[in-house]
This record gives C-alpha cells, sequence and structure tokens, in this order.
C-alpha cells in the first residue's frame, strides 16, 4: 500500500499532488549556466510520470557561489531560459523548484575563476585548494544575493525556492565549529554560528513575501568528527522554522567518510536524522538518501519519520516511479541499484548524467522507444544485461524475441558476482528484466548453447549476439599450479580457497574479492546484533571480532594505485581493504608463482615473496567472440555483436549497447 505517499500535501499555497520529491542534483546539461533543451527535456518527463515536485540545482546566486556548469540565478541574463524551462514544467503537470546555491570553500575556482571563501580562511578538504575569510562586507553581500537569487527565481515562474544548508556547503561552514573560528558576531558559540544561516533564510523570506514557497536543505549530521551530529542540527531546524515551509534532511557532507548516495549505505538508514528533525519542529519534513523503494517510502510516512520523501536516483532510473505506483504497476518500476556509475561518477568527471539501468536518461531530447515500422524475428544470444535489454527493448518495440541462455538463468555476470561484491541492488536488476520479458512475450531458453547452425536452421532476421567476456589470460609461469584459480571462480563458488590468500590483480574485481574474503567468519550485522543487545562482549572484543576473519588477504597491483576502475566507490573499497586488514601491494609485478609463495618484484628491484594457500587470478576479461566469428559468413540474417563480446565495458555500456541496437532493429 502506498496510500499516504501518493496523498497530496499542501507546502504555503501550492498543493503538491503526492509526497515524491526529485532533490535537486548536478546534472552537467548546462555546461554554459544557460538551461538547455536536455535540461528541459529531462525534468519534463519527471513531471509527466508523476513526481510531485521537481527541485533544480543547486543554482548558484552570484559568481564565486558555484561554477559555470551549473544552472545559474545570480542575474537576469538567466531568466528567458528559466521562464522556459518552469512553463514547459507546468504544461506537462509538475511543480518545479529552485534551489538557492552557495558552496563556500567547496567552489573550485577553476569554475568561477576567483578564490572561494567561507566563514573562516582554511585549505578546503573538498576542493584542496585555500579558501579566503569573509569579511562583515562579504556577508552582507551574499545574504543579499540569496535573497535577490529568490526573487529572480519566483520571477522566473518556479513554485519554490530552496536554500542550501547541507553537504557541507557555505552555510554548513559557518555552522560547524570545525570551520568557523571567527570570533565576531558570526563565530563562537552555536547561537553566533546559527546567525548567518537565519539572516538568509530571513531575507529570502522577507524578498519573496509570506504567500510565497519556502525550504531548506539541511545536512541531518555532517558525519565530520568534530562538526554537527543530528542533535545541533534540530537546534537550527527549531530556528529557521520561522521562516520556511518545508525542511529537507539530507546526509551528511562532501568529504565525510560515511557514504551518502551508493548502495554501500543500506536504504534509508538516514531515517534517524529525519526524525530527529521532524521531532523538533512544526513545518513538515521531507527525508532523503537511499529511499529507492515505494514500500520503505511509505514506512517513513507512515511512521511519522516524515511527511515527504526525496527520491533522486529512483527517478532517473525510472521517470514513471510515481504513474507506475499510481496505476498499481510497482512491479514495472526500474529500480536504481545504487551504483554511481552513470551519475555521481559522470559529474566528478565533467560528463552529463545518464543512468546505468535506463539508457533513456538523459537523451530524453533524441531517444525513445518507438514501434517499429515492420515486425521482425530477433535472435537475442546470451542473456547477460546486454543481451535482456537488448531482447526487452525489441519486444516493447514490437518484434518477435527469443533469448537464448546457456546457463538456467538470466544474469550473466551480475547473477553470481552481486553478493560477494556488496552490490545487493543489483539482483532487483535482474528480476525487472525477468518479469518484463515475460510481460512482453519474448521466448526464454535456458540451458541452450546456441551453435551456428543452429542458427542458419533458425527463422530469426535479427541475430543479436551478447556472449559476454572470458577472464583474460596473462602468461605467468606457475598460473598452471593447483592452488592458482580465477577470481570469476571464486565468485561463482566453484573452488574453495584456503587461509592464507594473494590476489594478483587490483581493479574493482580483485580488491571487491579481497575484501569478501577478507570478512569470511567475521561477525555479521546480525550476529553483532545479538551479542550487542544481550552484552555478551565488550565493545572492543566486538570490534575485533567484526574486523578480524579467517583469512589472511593480500593484493598484488602492478600499478600505482588501487581500483582506478571504480569510480566514487574507490574511497569506500579502500577503506574496506584497511577496516578488514587486507595488505596491498601496488607497483608490484608477480614474476611467478612457486611451492614458497608468489614471487613479486617490487617498483626499485627488490623481490618480494607472499605466501599463499590459494592464488586468484583477477587480470581482466577478453572478449568472447567465438559465436560472432562463427556467424560471420552467414547470408539472410543481419548478425549484430554488442557488449562484451565487441570490446569489455562496464555494465552501463553494456545495458545502453543493447538498447541501441534494439533500437536500430
Amino acid at each position: 500500500m502506498t496510500a499516504k505517499l501518493l496523498s497530496p500535501l499542501t507546502i504555503n499555497k501550492i498543493e503538491l499532488p503526492n509526497r515524491v520529491v526529485m532533490p535537486a542534483m548536478h546534472l552537467n546539461y548546462t555546461m554554459k549556466g544557460q538551461v538547455t533543451e536536455q535540461l528541459i527535456d529531462f525534468y519534463v518527463e519527471r513531471a509527466k510520470g508523476g513526481t510531485g515536485l521537481s527541485i533544480v540545482g543547486g543554482m548558484p546566486t552570484n559568481q564565486v557561489a558555484g561554477p559555470f556548469t551549473m544552472p545559474q540565478l545570480k542575474s537576469d541574463d538567466y531568466l528567458p531560459g528559466l521562464k522556459k524551462l518552469t512553463q514547459a514544467m507546468h504544461n506537462a503537470g509538475g511543480l518545479v523548484a529552485a534551489q538557492l546555491y552557495d558552496a563556500g570553500a567547496y567552489s573550485h575556482q577553476m569554475g568561477t575563476g576567483m578564490q572561494a571563501r567561507s566563514s573562516t580562511a582554511h585549505l578546503s578538504r573538498f576542493t584542496k585548494e585555500e579558501c579566503r575569510e569573509m569579511s562583515k562586507e562579504d556577508i552582507t553581500e551574499t545574504i543579499s544575493d540569496f535573497a535577490s537569487a529568490a526573487v529572480r527565481a519566483k520571477k522566473a515562474g518556479f513554485d519554490l525556492v530552496e536554500i542550501i544548508s547541507s553537504a557541507g556547503y557555505l552555510i554548513c561552514q559557518f555552522l560547524s565549529p570545525k570551520i568557523n573560528q571567527r570570533t565576531d558576531e558570526y563565530g563562537g558559540a552555536l547561537e553566533n554560528r546559527m546567525r548567518f544561516g537565519l539572516e538568509v533564510a530571513a531575507a529570502v523570506r522577507d524578498a519573496v513575501g509570506p504567500d510565497y514557497a519556502l525550504g531548506i536543505r539541511l545536512a541531518g549530521n555532517d558525519f565530520v568528527p568534530g562538526s554537527h551530529t543530528n542533535k545541533e542540527s534540530a537546534i537550527f531546524a527549531t530556528k529557521v522554522q520561522r521562516y520556511v515551509d518545508m525542511i529537507n534532511v539530507t546526509g551528511g557532507w562532501h568529504e565525510c567518510s560515511v557514504p551518502q548516495l551508493s548502495a554501500d549505505l543500506p536504504r534509508g538508514a538516514f531515517h534517524y536524522l529525519a526524525r530527529g528533525i521532524k521531532q523538533a519542529v512544526d513545518v513538515p519534513i521531507a527525508a532523503s538518501n537511499r529511499i529507492n523503494d515505494p514500500e520503505l517510502a511509505e514506512w517513513f510516512l507512515a511512521n511519522n519519520v516524515s511527511d515527504l520523501v526525496c527520491m533522486g536516483r529512483p527517478l532517473i532510473a525510472d521517470p514513471a516511479f510515481v504513474q507506475k505506483l499510481q496505476e498499481g504497476r510497482a512491479d514495472d518500476i526500474r529500480h536504481c541499484t545504487g551504483c554511481n556509475q552513470s551519475c555521481f561518477d559522470h559529474v566528478m568527471r565533467m560528463k552529463p548524467v545518464n543512468c546505468m539501468v535506463n539508457p533513456i536518461a538523459g537523451h530524453e531530447s533524441n531517444r525513445s522507444v518507438v514501434a517499429a515500422d515492420t515486425t521482425r524475428k530477433v535472435m537475442v544470444i546470451g542473456a547477460g544485461v546486454a543481451g535482456c535489454e537488448a531482447a526487452l527493448t525489441a519486444a516493447v518495440r514490437g518484434h518477435e524475441v527469443d533469448l537464448y541462455e546457456r546457463s538456467d538463468r538470466i544474469g550473466g555476470q551480475i547473477e553470481w558476482a552481486a553478493e560477494p561484491t556488496n552490490k545487493p541492488e543489483f539482483p532487483r536488476l535482474l528480476d525487472y528484466y525477468q518479469r518484463q520479458l515475460v510481460k512482453q512475450g519474448v521466448t526464454l531458453h535456458f540451458d541452450t548453447e546456441v551453435t551456428a547452425q543452429m542458427v542458419v536452421d533458425s527463422d530469426a532476421e535479427v541475430v543479436v549476439v551478447a556472449t559476454g567476456a572470458n577472464p583474460l589470460k596473462v602468461p605467468i609461469p606457475g598460473a598452471d599450479r593447483p592452488e592458482v584459480v580465477e577470481a570469476w571462480d571464486v565468485l561463482r563458488g566453484l573452488v574453495d580457497v584456503g587461509e592464507r590468500v594473494v590476489v594478483v590483480g587490483g581493479g574493482s574485481v580483485g580488491c571487491e574479492t579481497a575484501v569478501w574474503l577478507a570478512q569470511q567468519g567475521c561477525l555479521t550485522a546480525e550476529q553483532l546484533y545479538f551479542l550487542k543487545t544481550w552484552d555478551a562482549e565488550t565493545p572492543e572484543v566486538l570490534d575485533e571480532l567484526l574486523y578480524r576473519g579467517i583469512k589472511t588477504v593480500s593484493v598484488v597491483e602492478m600499478q600505482r594505485k588501487l581500483a582506478r576502475d571504480l569510480g566514487s566507490r574507490r574511497w569506500i573499497i579502500q577503506a574496506k581493504m584497511k577496516k578488514w586488514g587486507v595488505t596491498t601491494h601496488c607497483s608490484a609485478k608477480v614474476k611467478e608463482i612457486t611451492d614458497a609463495g608468489v614471487v613479486c618484484e617490487m617498483a626499485e628491484g627488490e623481490t618480494l615473496t607472499l605466501q599463499a594457500d590459494t592464488v586468484i587470478l583477477s587480470l581482466g576479461s577478453a572478449p568472447d567472440t567465438k559465436m560472432a566469428e562463427s556467424l560471420a559468413s552467414i547470408e539472410g540474417k543481419r548478425i549484430v555483436p554488442i557488449g562484451d563480446c565487441v570490446k569489455v565495458a562496464k555494465i552501463p555500456e553494456a545495458i545502453e549497447a543493447g538498447f541501441l541496437a534494439a533500437c536500430e532493429i
């Protein structure tokens, strides 16, 4: 049941049709600051899909507040584009808000052309750049800029403005005793540190008037040692509520060492942050961070944890999330996996945001699934994600599709790698494909090894080859020894692993395999909860049992850095390796594997031998081209190789390849 999630809520003078909010996210769709068709089409698609409120931004309020790559509110020059956005959203039946943004010390000089400023001069841990202390004049001017930007947003037709006071941005830098070392009325006691944020809120309220909806986004806990916890955040909330109509509660700062966005954060784990604020104030509260499931969202509302829920990446993954709930089609929702590979990782690389599970996201202007002019008979060989996406999209377009898989289920590498590599949301993607393939009439053939003759004898007009990849074979003396195994076989559970383990290859698969093995024999969450509940062991003993397992694990990597292919999750994996005692050796080349162990040549030429009961090779993958090559000379059929069998890549590229191939049939 999602009765409360789909119920309306009034914020000042606007009535939200439901409690689903799409929070502000940096999308890189406005690389020159001006609103683009890409930005408009992206948000319009979410409005058509029933989203209650979409918040656009952050939107810098002045030149130094944030980079040119974000939609701007710093001058009237940007009003025509902003009006075009709001009008399009309203025409689509959506409500749209603007987030007033000032990054303070988090503002890169490369993006603004100016030195960043903050409550106090310091070296920003986020940008690694020195920022200067704001003068009284700076403070007055910045407050005025917030107010002017709010008026500009109101003129542009936005239904609400939201002040950013989270993620470690400027207002946070005044609130935090760790950053704010001022000795004037803006520093010292909490009452003084709150002054700047409260003056911003007061100025914005005065500027837009009492009947215009105003919100603020707060950090529920900075998760930075020496900074604010939920307790101090609640105190600020009690003071700022006099100016705002809604408080949006999120997690910590960008520089904190607690995962905020990826599936490493359990679903809804920050519910206590929203609840802590809600118990202190009277205005509606929105909860954030990893709420990607309608039942979980309803739980938040039904149990008075919050009044609204923010769904950012879930609405990138499926813009019709709300509409499908309204129509009783929850099983048709394509869920976010919390991978961050095509959203947050793209932002960090200055690329436009896309989505691993939704190849249309960010391409709404030029991609869609349309009915085919002519129905074709399509054979898809391989039911990994590339094959599943190709089969599903082709079927939705009206083609007759047969999907062949040599194993007994869909999923390819995901099917056996998701759990050990700690990707708890990935199986939901496979569940989605399984349901949708059946629903769309795709005929599934499991335990079937396709041959070239089968293809010749079939009535298929188009044959999509998605046979994936195999482990890369690298000639290492001793690699044929019985204790040497492939990482894929370890993850599949096909081989036993001894007590002393050396993983050769420190890419994502090698590092994630190492963490998984190091965790074996450690306390599980359930066991820890039991022992903690009954005070069975001291905290010191529990720590030891939580982080020390039954295996000793080492990783050997030729490059200077580990897990270079992991994107924004790299620091998380490195932190896990440290916590669970995985020993790492970078700039190390394996010379041979002998009775004595794994013999490595180190950077300075010295030799290191690592004893091992099991040596695990994780040296990458190579395309499985056998099927595509065997079909190359077949006449009368269109052969379309896709995914890893063409070029080894990540899951987003595989799904996109399947989608694009199906759109061309």
